[in-house]
C-alpha cells in the first residue's frame, strides 16, 4: 500500500520532521526508530534515496507510424517536464522546464531533486512496483493535447530499486533511453539523465526546504543560516572523528580518552551554538531603502537644528560633529573632536569585524580608514547636501561594504562603525577590489574610482597602511583620478609552502551573488571599473586599444635598444653592495662563445634564456627605488618551498625612496618622450617627401557609402584587438612580475629543464633527429603511405561519420559542462541572489594600482588587527561544490562520507534478509501467482546486483 504526504500537509509539518516520500505504512522520517534494529543492530529500516533529474537530450515526438511528426510537433516550442510514478501513485514532479526546446535541463528552479523512501524489505522482496520516470511536453503557446486530455507522452524509463541501489546509487551521472507506454523502444526518442545516491539528513532537510511553498526570500535565509550551521556541525563531527580514530588504535579506551572526547562533544555543542547564533551581516545595499529613507529623512531634519561644529575654548581648537554617530560606549566625549582627534582616533583597532569567504589558505584582514577629495556626486553643495560615501570590496567569493557617511569629501570610518573584514582566501594570488560610491535612493549608487591591490606582494606579520589614488578604470588611456582612499591590510597564510604549490592548479572561476539589481552593478564596477563591457563597440575602448598596441611598440622599442646596448658596452646592471657590475654581459659573452664552440648547445641555451630574461627583469624589479614597486625576490619563493624560514617582517617608512623613485620614473618618461618626438619629427619628414614626390595624375573619386553594420564589423574586430592585448597583458605581468608566483614557477620549470637538458647527448639526438624527418617523411615510400591513406579514407561518408561521432562525444562533454553550469547558477540564486558577476582571477588591465609614497608597513602586534572572529557577524560563503546538492568544500566531502556509509549498512541489511530461510518461503509463495521462472529470475538478479553468491542456491532451492 503506497502512503503519499500532500506538499500542503508537508509544509505544515513541524521543522523537526522534515518531509518526504513515503511509499509504506511505516514511518519514514530520519529518527532515532530509523537507526535502530529489533536485533540491536545499527542498520536504518529505512532506505533514502536521494535523486536528481538533470535532464533530456533529443526529445521527438512520434506519430502512429513512428515517424517524427514535424508538422503538428515543433521540438523548438518543448516545455517539458516529468513525472516520477510508482505504479499509479506520483511521487513526484518537476516544473516545467525554463528554456524552451528539444533538450531540457531541470535544476532547484524546476524542482529536479526529491527524497524516495522505502523500507529495507520492501526493497528485498520481490512484488515491489517498478519507479517510472514518465517524460511529458506540452507546445508553448499551443494546447497540445490526446483522445484523454492529457500531455503528450515523449517517453519513459523504469529502474529497478535493486539495481539502483547496487550499479547506480554513487552520484555518477547515468542516461536512459527512452521508451514507450509499454517500456519498449521504438526508434529513438531520446534519452534522460539521472544520478543517485543515498540520502542524509542534511539532504532530506534541504529537500524539504526546497520543495516546500514558502517563498523563495524565506527559503533564501534558511539556507544561510541552516548552511553555516551546518558547516559549524561539520568541523565538530570532523575534529570528533579524529579523536575516535586516535583512540581506536588500543583494544579498549581509556578513561582520560573518554573523559577527553567528551569534554570536547561539549565544547562543540557549545561552539555550534555559539556559531550559529552569530551576527549574519547584510551588505549596504542589500538593506531595506524605506528604512533608509526614513533615517535619512529624520538626520536631514535633525541636521538643519544642529550645529556640526563648535570651539573648544580649553584648547583653542575647533570641534567637528563625528560621523555617522558617536561612540555608543563614549557618546560624550566623541560626539565632537578635533580634527587631529578624528584622525588619531580613526587609526585605533576595529570594535566590530565582519568574517566573509570560503577558502582555508589564508586570511585576508582589511580596514578602511578613510577617503581623500572626494568629487561631489550630489547637488545643493551650497546647501551642504555632499557625496554620501560607501565603500564595496571584493576578494574572491567574498563581497563586503563599509557603513554610510552622509555628506563628506573626506570621509573617515571610526572604530566602531562598519568598516573592518576579514577574507578567507584559498588562493595566493588572487586580487583584492574594493570602490568607493555615493549612496542614492531610488536611483543607481554613483560609482567614484576603484582600485585592484595584488595580495601576493605583501608579507606575513606586517600590517600595512596603504594609500592608493581611485580611478574610474584601469583599461582605457584616459582614465579620471577622483581622489584617494586609506586603508589597512595584513595578509596571513597557514602554510605559505602549500599555498605556492597550490597556485601551480588552475585559478577556478569565482562568482558572487547578490539579490539587487543595484547592488550588481556595484559589485561589478568594482570588479571591472567603468569600462565593463569590451566586446560591444565603444570609441574610447577602441581609442585606448590602439593606444596601448603603440604603448607597448614603443616599450619594446625602448627596452630592446637599451638592453643591446647595456651588453654590448659592459654597462652597470647588477647591483653587488654599492657597485654596479656587468655581470648580465659576462654571462652574455660566456653563452655567445660556448654556441659559436659548441652550436649543438643551443637548445639547451634557448631554454635556460627564458629564465634568464625573467631573472633580470626580477632584479630590475628589486632594484626600483619605491618600495612599493618591488616584487619578492626569486630566493623568497625558493626558500620558502625548500623549508627555510622567510626573513623577518617588513618596514617601510612614509616617503621612504620618494624623491629617487620620482627621478627614476621621470628619466624614463623623459627618454619615451624623446623617442616619441624624434619618431614623430621622422614620420613627418617622410609624409613631405611622399608628397613632394607624388607622380598621382588621376582623377580623384569619393569614398564609398558607410556601410550600415559598420559598428557590428567595429565590434568583432574590437573583440580581437581585445583577446590579442589581454595575451599580451598577460606577459607583461609575467614579464614585470606583477604576477610574482606565477613568474616564479615560470621561471623554476625552464630552469629546471634547462639545466637537465645540458646532460642530454644533443648531437646524437639532433643527427636523428633530422634524419628521421628527412628520410621518414619526405621518402619516396610516402607514395605508398600517400595511397594507403587516400584508399582508406575515400568514402565521403566514412569521414562524415567519422566526424558525427567525435563531435557528437564533443556535444555531450559541452552538454554537461552546460548541465553542471546551470545547476550551480540555480544554486546559487536561491540562495545568495540572482544576480552574479564574475570575479576576475587575472589582472589583465593596462594600468597596476600601486600605493602612494604616504604609506607605511610596520611589523603586525597582537593588539592590532587580532580580531576574535568567533564574535564577528559573518556573510554566507558563496563558494559551493558537489554533484546533486552542491555545498561547501568540507561539508560536501562529511556528507559524501556520510551517504557512502549509509550504503554500506542497506547492502549488509538487504544481504542479511535474503540470507533467512523464511524469505526463501516468500519466493515459493510469489511463484504461485507469477510464473515459475519470473520469481526465480527476479530473486538472482536481486542477488547478483548485491553482490551475493545465492542464485546457485536459489536454483538449488527450486529444483
Amino acid at each position: 500500500m503506497v502512503k503519499m504526504i500532500p506538499p500542503d500537509e508537508r509544509s505544515e509539518s513541524t521543522d523537526s520532521a522534515p518531509s518526504v516520500l513515503d511509499i509504506s505504512d511505516e514511518s519514514v522520517y530520519w529518527s532515532d526508530t530509523d537507526v535502530s534494529q529489533s536485533d540491536g543492530s545499527n542498520h536504518p529500516k529505512t532506505i533514502h534515496f536521494l535523486i536528481e533529474i538533470i535532464g533530456a537530450t533529443n526529445l521527438c515526438m512520434r506519430d502512429d507510424d513512428l515517424i517524427p511528426n514535424a508538422i503538428s510537433w515543433k521540438n523548438c516550442e518543448m516545455q517539458p517536464y516529468c513525472i516520477v510514478k510508482r505504479g499509479f501513485n506520483v511521487l513526484h514532479k518537476t516544473k516545467k522546464a525554463e528554456q524552451l526546446g528539444c533538450n531540457p535541463i531541470w535544476t532547484f528552479a524546476t524542482s529536479s531533486i526529491f527524497v524516495l523512501s522505502l523500507p529495507v524489505k520492501e526493497l528485498a522482496s520481490l512484488n515491489h512496483e517498478k519507479l517510472s520516470f514518465l517524460v511529458m511536453a506540452k507546445q508553448q503557446g499551443v494546447q497540445m493535447i490526446d483522445r484523454t486530455n492529457r500531455s503528450i507522452l515523449l517517453g519513459s524509463v523504469q529502474l529497478d530499486y535493486a539495481t539502483i541501489l547496487s550499479q547506480w546509487c554513487d552520484e555518477k551521472r547515468v542516461e536512459f533511453p527512452l521508451m514507450n507506454e509499454v517500456n519498449e523502444e521504438e526508434g529513438f526518442r531520446g534519452t534522460l539523465a539521472l544520478r543517485f545516491r543515498i540520502a542524509t539528513k542534511s539532504d532530506i532537510e534541504f529537500t524539504h526546504t526546497l520543495n516546500s511553498k514558502k517563498t523563495k526570500k524565506k527559503i533564501r535565509e534558511g539556507s544561510k543560516r541552516h548552511l553555516f550551521a551546518e558547516e559549524a556541525v561539520t568541523k565538530a563531527v570532523l575534529k570528533d572523528r579524529q579523536l575516535a580514530s586516535d583512540s581506536a588504535h588500543d583494544d579498549t579506551e581509556s578513561e582520560q580518552s573518554q573523559s577527553k572526547r567528551h569534554l570536547f562533544l561539549e565544547e562543540a555543542k557549545t561552539k555550534t551554538t555559539a556559531m550559529t547564533d552569530r551576527q549574519l551581516g547584510i551588505l549596504t545595499t542589500e538593506e531595506d531603502e524605506t528604512i533608509v529613507a526614513g533615517s535619512s529623512v529624520l538626520n536631514a531634519i535633525s541636521s538643519t537644528f544642529r550645529r556640526n561644529s563648535c570651539f573648544d575654548r580649553n584648547t583653542g581648537l575647533t570641534k567637528f560633529r563625528v560621523k555617522p554617530n558617536p561612540d555608543p560606549k563614549q557618546i560624550e566625549a566623541t560626539t565632537f573632536m578635533s580634527d587631529h582627534e578624528i584622525k588619531n582616533e580613526t587609526r585605533q583597532p576595529s570594535q566590530f569585524w565582519c568574517e566573509v569567504g570560503s577558502g582555508n589558505m589564508g586570511k585576508v584582514y582589511l580596514e578602511v580608514l578613510s577617503c581623500h577629495d572626494l568629487p561631489n556626486m550630489d547637488l545643493g553643495e551650497n546647501w551642504g547636501n555632499l557625496t554620501d560615501a560607501f565603500v564595496t570590496a571584493v576578494c574572491e567569493d567574498g563581497v563586503v561594504q563599509t557603513a554610510i557617511i552622509d555628506d563628506e569629501l573626506s570621509p573617515r570610518w571610526m572604530p566602531w562603525v562598519k568598516r573592518a573584514f576579514c577574507f578567507n582566501i584559498k588562493h595566493m594570488t588572487s586580487m583584492l577590489y574594493f570602490a568607493v560610491f555615493d549612496y542614492d535612493l531610488g536611483f543607481a549608487h554613483e560609482p567614484i574610482g576603484r582600485v585592484a591591490v595584488n595580495l601576493s606582494h605583501f608579507k606575513q606579520d606586517t600590517v600595512y597602511t596603504l594609500k592608493y589614488n581611485i580611478y574610474n578604470a584601469a583599461n582605457v588611456t584616459e582614465r579620471t583620478n577622483n581622489g584617494a582612499i586609506t586603508v589597512r591590510l595584513r595578509v596571513e597564510v597557514r602554510n605559505e609552502k602549500a599555498a605556492y604549490i597550490a597556485a601551480l592548479q588552475p585559478r577556478p572561476k569565482t562568482y558572487v551573488n547578490v539579490e539587487k539589481e543595484k547592488t550588481f552593478r556595484v559589485v561589478r564596477y568594482t570588479c571591472f571599473g567603468e569600462y565593463d563591457n569590451e566586446e560591444d563597440f565603444d570609441v574610447t575602448i577602441m581609442r585606448s586599444y590602439v593606444n596601448e598596441i603603440f604603448g607597448y611598440r614603443r616599450m619594446l622599442n625602448y627596452t630592446v635598444n637599451n638592453s643591446i646596448k647595456s651588453l654590448m658596452f659592459w654597462r652597470g646592471q647588477v647591483r653587488v653592495f654599492v657597485v654596479m657590475l656587468p655581470l648580465h654581459s659576462l654571462l652574455f659573452f660566456c653563452v655567445g662563445a660556448i654556441i659559436v664552440e659548441r652550436p649543438y648547445m643551443f637548445p639547451s641555451l634557448l631554454l635556460l634564456s627564458v629564465p634568464w630574461i625573467l631573472l633580470a627583469r626580477n632584479r630590475i624589479s628589486r632594484q626600483h627605488p619605491s618600495p612599493w614597486r618591488r616584487c619578492p625576490s626569486f630566493m623568497h619563493y625558493l626558500r620558502t618551498l625548500l623549508g627555510a624560514s622567510p626573513k623577518g617582517r617588513e618596514r617601510i617608512d612614509a616617503y621612504e625612496g620618494w624623491e629617487k623613485a620620482e627621478e627614476y620614473e621621470e628619466n624614463i618618461k623623459k627618454q619615451l618622450e624623446e623617442k616619441q618626438e624624434f619618431a614623430e619629427k621622422m614620420a613627418e619628414k617622410l609624409q613631405r617627401l611622399q608628397e613632394l614626390g607624388d607622380d598621382n595624375i588621376w582623377t580623384q573619386v569619393a569614398g564609398n557609402v558607410i556601410p550600415m553594420d559598420v559598428f557590428v564589423r567595429l565590434g568583432r574586430y574590437q573583440t580581437i584587438m581585445g583577446g590579442i592585448l589581454k595575451k599580451m597583458r598577460m606577459v607583461k605581468i609575467i614579464l614585470s612580475w606583477e604576477d610574482s608566483i606565477l613568474a616564479f614557477w615560470i621561471t623554476a620549470v625552464f630552469l629546471v629543464i634547462g639545466l637537465v637538458s645540458l646532460l642530454f647527448p644533443w648531437p646524437l639526438i639532433l643527427t636523428w633527429t633530422g634524419r628521421t624527418i628527412i628520410w621518414g617523411l619526405f621518402g619516396p615510400h610516402m607514395k605508398i603511405v600517400d595511397y594507403i591513406l587516400t584508399s582508406k579514407y575515400k568514402s565521403t561518408d566514412n569521414k562524415v561519420e567519422t566526424s558525427i561521432i567525435f563531435f557528437d562525444r564533443k556535444e555531450k562533454l559541452a552538454r554537461m559542462r552546460r548541465e553542471e553550469a546551470v545547476k550551480l547558477k540555480a544554486a546559487k540564486c536561491l540562495r545568495f541572489g540572482k544576480f552574479i558577476t564574475l570575479v576576475p582571477s587575472f589582472n589583465l588591465v593596462r594600468h597596476y594600482d600601486h600605493p602612494l609614497p604616504e604609506s607605511t608597513a610596520r611589523p603586525w602586534r597582537k593588539i592590532l588587527m587580532a580580531p576574535d572572529l568567533d564574535e564577528a557577524s559573518w556573510l554566507p560563503h558563496q563558494q559551493l561544490c558537489g554533484t546533486i546538492i552542491p555545498r561547501p568544500e568540507n561539508l560536501a566531502m562529511l556528507n559524501k562520507e556520510e551517504s557512502e556509509r549509509e550504503k554500506i549498512q542497506i547492502k549488509e541489511q538487504v544481504q542479511s534478509l535474503l540470507k533467512k530461510e523464511n524469505f526463501y518461503g516468500e519466493i515459493c509463495f510469489f511463484s504461485m501467482n507469477a510464473p515459475l521462472w519470473r520469481s526465480v529470475l527476479s530473486y538472482c538478479l536481486t542477488l547478483n546486483c548485491l553482490e551475493l553468491n545465492g542464485p546457485i542456491r536459489a536454483f538449488s532451492h527450486f529444483s
